[in-house]
């Protein structure tokens, strides 16, 4: 009796872990977010004020947003922007002039993409102390008129993009909040609600949920979360239309019309490129019925088809060409979308073969880029992590769907077009806006920018591969690439600013 009660005692801890271990790989939403929001605030705490990028941009289009300045009408020589109080003008730069001042200290180094540099230069203790220096030496600075401040590229981007952002300045603003406490709180805020909204689609998803996890953890998708930025938006709504039109194909009967026509209007206005994910909705019931169900196709895909342009030609963004064309002889027409789609009707080789060079000469940088170089493109990860990191993203999307041979061939073939799509759009937007026709290749892309089709792209990995991993897997890829992610990605920024 005594030896079958320590038999039974020894089987209870494996089994209690076992059980856990089940629980824990069920519940793939409530994972992310508890990893979500454990590391995104310890980079909001360690990461200094606008060390994301373009995040001082990005805070004036919020800025004016609170303001009531929902087109950006406000122009001087050339930049639109938006008047601030010389008190929050100085603040925002002081933080700028530092932020340059560590990226020149990183760049003094010999760098190469997986060659980590020393990081010596400024530290967050410092700039803290020297920002209480000026705000006190600095009284006076309410008594003088507004300064003009350039939006540099971010007046392109509509309230959907911003919406907790502009909920917290107003909030900050109401509160009388200094700056460094007001950054605090926008970021905060988008983390939360950011992070709500990617659970919710690695909830709803009807496979693949450790991939959507991984991929929503990807250090640049973390990162991005926590800075003041369009990507967190991108990318959030991103995966919930994708989780949606994933699922009416798994389940015509499932997921409301009006559902999808929200978060597909929601994604289409965070950026341009989006517009592509309107694709998506194809995948939803057999090509053949489209004349039966143009109602709901015309619900779900119409308002974002004709807001977003309409978004465009409202703000008549310039997407900061001017860090182009500004110090060279290039004729301002080559940044005009218009005259870019002339020229490339009398020339039509020119940009597929200026992608292909991109691609071939300065697509290196792409793949770090996509897995996370954060900062200012200045602060890199371990050299290892992007490797591991690929490694697991690669395995995630092993699951065998169980979908009939037509309808995995429809999504196979849809998500494969709109990642085709969005790749192709990205580098058009960017052509037409940000390129000179002297320019060999395109310019202005980086790898972040592709994160937002990830999702796509792993179901696109399924339905074509349909091989599945051994039960337990795919938790324990999500939840070790995650959780290498997010420690890699703290560590990072420790190192590179304390």
């Amino acid at each position: 009796m005594l030896h079958r009660a320590s038999v039974h005692k020894a089987d209870v801890v494996p089994n209690a872990l076992s059980r856990m271990g089940r629980q824990v790989a069920s519940w793939p939403a409530a994972v992310f977010a508890l990893l979500s929001l454990s590391f995104g605030s310890a980079i909001i705490i360690c990461n200094p004020p606008l060390r994301g990028p373009d995040e001082i941009s990005h805070f004036l289009r919020i800025y004016s947003y609170t303001r009531g300045e929902v087109l950006p009408v406000t122009e001087i020589d050339g930049h639109k922007g938006v008047f601030v109080e010389r008190a929050l003008y100085d603040r925002l730069y002081f933080f700028k002039d530092t932020g340059e001042g560590f990226a020149r200290s990183l760049h003094q180094h010999k760098r190469k993409w997986f060659a980590r540099p020393k990081e010596e230069g400024v530290r967050y203790g410092q700039i803290m102390a020297e920002y209480r220096d000026i705000t006190g030496a600095s009284s006076d600075a309410a008594a003088q008129p507004p300064v003009f401040a350039p939006f540099a590229g971010t007046e392109g981007y509509s309230p959907i993009a911003y919406a907790p952002y502009i909920l917290a300045a107003a909030i900050g603003r109401l509160l009388g909040l200094d700056l460094p406490e007001l950054l605090f709180l926008m970021r905060f805020l988008g983390l939360v609600v950011f992070t709500a909204a990617a659970a919710y689609a690695i909830a709803i998803t009807p496979a693949l949920r450790w991939a959507f996890v991984l991929i929503a953890m990807l250090p640049v998708s973390l990162y991005n979360r926590v800075v003041l930025s369009a990507d967190g938006a991108a990318l959030s709504y991103a995966l919930v239309i994708t989780a949606l039109c994933f699922r009416a194909a798994w389940h015509p009967s499932a997921g409301r019309v009006c559902e999808r026509s929200l978060w597909m209007t929601l994604c289409v206005l965070a950026k341009q490129p989006q517009i592509v994910f309107v694709l998506l909705e194809l995948m939803s019931s057999r090509l053949g019925e489209l004349p039966r169900r143009w109602r709901s196709l015309a619900i779900v895909v119409l308002p974002g088809v004709i807001l977003s342009p309409l978004w465009v030609v409202g703000v008549s963004a310039d997407v900061a060409a001017w860090r182009v064309w500004e110090g060279h002889n290039y004729p301002a027409e080559q940044f005009d979308p218009l005259w870019k789609l002339s020229y490339m009707w009398e020339h039509p080789f020119h940009f597929p073969l200026a992608t292909w060079t991109a691609l071939r000469d300065w697509g290196a940088p792409l793949w770090p880029e996509l897995i996370g170089i954060l900062g200012w493109q200045d602060v890199l990860l371990r050299p290892w992590a992007y490797v591991v990191i690929t490694a697991l993203l690669l395995l995630t999307p092993l699951q065998k769907l169980p979908l009939d041979g037509a309808t995995r061939a429809r999504v196979a073939l849809m998500t494969g077009l709109a990642v085709l799509s969005y790749v192709v759009m990205v580098y058009l937007i960017f052509f037409l806006t940000y390129t000179p026709v002297e320019s060999p290749h395109v310019l202005g892309v980086q790898g972040r920018y592709f994160v937002i089709a990830l999702p796509m792209a792993a179901i696109f990995m399924a339905s074509l591969i349909n091989l599945e991993l051994p039960r337990g897997a795919p938790a324990l890829v999500g939840i070790t690439g995650s959780m290498i992610a997010g420690i890699t990605t703290v560590e990072a920024v420790l190192k590179a600013h304390w």
